[in-house]
């Protein structure tokens, strides 16, 4: 019960996407290679090409979402910004 409620609540503030936890830090090996597949699986992207986008956000996932998917990185920073974090709601905004 712990868990449904938990889990509702990332999804909620935006920490979750998908049934994944984009706000997660990848702070080891492990975590980047876990985020790259949530960004090449959220922005149907190449794994390479994820693992540059992280790169290029230092590892913020939702902001590596948006560079895979064409969106430079001011604008998504701002996009971001004005969605609360919320890839859901950034998708709304973006029309996917």
């Amino acid at each position: 019960m712990l868990n449904l409620i938990s889990s509702g609540i990332m999804l909620r503030l935006g920490r979750a996407f998908r049934g994944m936890m984009v706000n997660m830090q990848p702070t080891n090996a492990k975590l980047k290679r876990r985020a790259e597949t949530m960004v090449s699986q959220i922005a149907h992207c190449d794994p390479s090409q994820a693992a540059s986008s992280l790169d290029q956000s230092q590892g913020e996932i939702k902001t590596a979402v948006l560079l895979a998917l064409g969106i430079d990185k001011v604008e998504a920073e701002t996009i971001l910004k004005k969605c609360a974090g919320n890839l859901r709601r950034v998708f709304a905004e973006l029309g996917n």
